[in-house]
């Protein structure tokens, strides 16, 4: 996927020959998005990862930018550092949250919400991005194109009625995300048939990424007694939209 369609945002680093680093951005909308950068523990403190956030930098050369944006470790000084020195400071803690499925409440909380497996994206893109546009503000179907090619990964279309009201992604592994839903409202709502759904899937544990802002998230979680197990943090250029009604994938396929 990067290859194909930001091919311009990867670069790898190679030093006598042997891969020594690599990093991939794209672009969606206004957005610039660093989804990797690594440089291997053998070739660290040579600059590279200088070198590669620089040309990294360089890749929307025909788009106008107006925020970037990447998660790393919460615990990675060394990292932060870099993307602050470029202008992408630390705007938001995210946890890892995971607990065991035979925990996972479930009764519904709100009968009138229902759920359907999208099998076919065509049929369903606009409304995805419908609920993209108004959640996050910038378009998402390259993200949605990857995911539907990934064979672990089921998506949900959440209505109300015959209106459509949000989107969960569940993995076989019990992770659950990206999801977006319309209202601040709903969000606790879906997000609860979402880890139903991944309980029932079969997997030892369900997970998900929680921003420490969202606070219906967090309760949520912590209603399902899961526990946080690892963190990271969202990095920005400029604040961004706040994460109420979204659950964010913190990997290259994220936001």
């Amino acid at each position: 996927m990067g290859l194909r369609e930001d091919g311009e945002g990867f670069w790898v680093a190679e030093v006598e020959g042997k891969l020594a680093g690599l990093t991939l951005s794209w672009v969606r909308g206004s957005l610039w998005y660093l989804a990797h950068l690594f440089v291997s523990p053998a070739h660290q403190g040579l600059n590279i990862g200088q070198n590669l956030m620089e040309r990294a930098m360089k890749h929307p050369k025909n788009s106008t930018i107006t925020n970037r944006a990447l998660v790393t470790f919460a615990y990675n000084p060394v990292s932060i550092s870099l993307y602050a020195r470029h202008g992408i400071y630390p705007r938001e803690p995210l946890y890892w949250m995971e607990g065991p499925s035979q925990q996972v409440k479930t009764e519904a909380s709100n009968t009138k919400l229902r759920n359907e497996r999208i099998g076919d994206l065509e049929k369903s893109r606009s409304i995805l991005s419908r609920i993209d546009e108004l959640t996050l503000g910038y378009p998402r179907e390259k993200n949605h194109e990857f995911l539907f090619r990934t064979p672990s990964v089921r998506c949900y279309l959440f209505s109300m009625g015959s209106q459509p009201v949000g989107y969960a992604y569940v993995w076989q592994s019990g992770r659950v995300g990206p999801l977006a839903t319309v209202s601040h409202e709903i969000f606790p709502d879906v997000l609860r048939s979402a880890f139903r759904l991944a309980a029932a899937d079969g997997a030892a544990n369900v997970g998900i990424a929680a921003t420490g802002s969202n606070e219906q998230l967090m309760q949520v979680a912590l209603e399902q007694k899961m526990r946080i197990l690892d963190n990271y943090l969202f990095m920005s250029s400029k604040p961004f939209p706040n994460f109420s009604n979204y659950v964010l994938y913190p990997t290259g396929a994220m936001l």
